[in-house]
């Protein structure tokens, strides 16, 4: 019995310690940013598309920035975003945005997160994707956040 009694207290002992138990803090190379910043601009770029309106979506990207395709290939210059962004638009899609990790250096910051687009396809059925963006802002010198470079499907594998 006193053995069986061991093995319970033994048990109880391990329960306390690892409920008490810290992990180390998670180390970068860059600090974290303060997500009020490129994450605000994320959902202002979510709330723009959900609102239709690509030119107030348009606006938050730098002049010669680039949306990186899964294949690799890259849509660049604004012209041809406002021309992606008027056919998610024109497809009735909404997007939702959820920046899960912000760090930052200088002017530059680095975002990764979840994309999530639903709409109904041609046929008129409802669909839901949901991927792994990375996303990399630059503050501009008016102090303003843009986006700079988009990889919505997360980095194409080599």
């Amino acid at each position: 019995m006193a053995a069986r009694r061991w093995g319970i207290d033994s048990l109880g002992a391990a329960v306390a310690m690892a409920s008490r138990y810290q992990p180390p803090p998670r180390t970068n190379i860059f600090p974290p940013v303060s997500p009020d910043s490129p994450a605000a601009l994320s959902a202002a770029f979510a709330a723009a598309i959900n609102a239709r309106d690509v030119e107030a979506a348009l606006a938050l990207w730098i002049e010669d920035s680039a949306i990186l395709r899964p294949d690799g290939e890259t849509i660049r210059g604004r012209e041809a975003i406002g021309a992606a962004l008027h056919a998610l638009v024109e497809g009735g899609a909404s997007v939702e945005v959820d920046v899960a990790e912000l760090y930052g250096a200088g002017d530059v910051a680095l975002a990764v997160g979840t994309l999530t687009i639903n709409g109904s396809d041609g046929d008129g059925k409802p669909y839901s994707q949901r991927s792994q963006s990375v996303v990399i802002y630059t503050r501009g010198p008016d102090g303003e956040w843009r986006l700079a470079i988009d990889a919505p499907w997360g980095l194409p594998s080599a």
